[in-house]
């Protein structure tokens, strides 16, 4: 497979993966500061793939934004893992 066909698989996997998500629901979000614990509460096909309209928070301020399919995880990676820790999904500081 060629690194441009496994982009396009990867952007493929990304878009069929948030369209699974429930809405509203518990996602991670990667965010210029790094993973975070975020809800996604809409999604749509914009001219450049699949979007996820989420809510998170940084420093105590909530944030809403809408984001690639592919800064959006799934939630099963950090509810399984222990909720009082931020860095357990991945988060600087």
């Amino acid at each position: 497979m060629s690194g441009e066909q496994q982009v396009r698989s990867l952007a493929a996997q990304a878009d069929w993966t948030l369209r699974g998500f429930s809405l509203p629901g518990h996602v991670l979000v990667l965010t210029a500061a790094g993973w975070r614990r975020g809800w996604l509460i809409a999604r749509e096909n914009s001219s450049s793939g699949w979007i996820g309209l989420v809510q998170y928070e940084v420093d105590g301020a909530e944030i809403t934004e809408y984001l690639s399919a592919d800064h959006i995880a799934s939630p099963d990676l950090w509810l399984s893992a222990d909720p009082a820790s931020e860095r357990s999904v991945g988060t600087e500081g």
